[in-house]
């Protein structure tokens, strides 16, 4: 059986707004990686599309884009679960996001 390759996830929250043309909803970071983010959030897109972010973190906002792997709608009551929100693959993820990831916390 083949496994995939799974990048190292930090469980860091920020904010991140986030929309189709621009970052016009807000919800949290339940981990982010190199490769992509989980976004809690009752405001969800289905796989496939493409959002604009604004990744606000403590030193500085950074803007990227990613596209909608996965996505579960519902209650606000289970957002602190992580049961409510997406997750998206960054789309040439900006070098200084990279850089602040490996600062931040143990990423490779």
């Amino acid at each position: 059986m083949e496994r995939r390759k799974v990048a190292k996830r930090l469980r860091k929250r920020i904010e991140v707004r986030y929309g189709p043309r621009t970052p016009e909803h807000t919800g949290y970071s339940g981990n982010i990686s190199r490769s992509g983010i989980m976004i809690k959030a009752i405001r969800v897109y289905g796989p496939g599309t493409v959002l604009f972010m604004d990744l606000i973190f403590p030193e500085k906002t950074i803007s990227a884009r990613g596209e909608v792997t996965w996505a579960r709608e519902g209650s606000v009551l289970l957002l602190p679960s992580g049961r409510v929100g997406m997750g998206l693959k960054f789309l040439d993820p900006p070098e200084e996001l990279l850089k602040l990831l490996e600062a931040s916390g143990s990423l490779p």
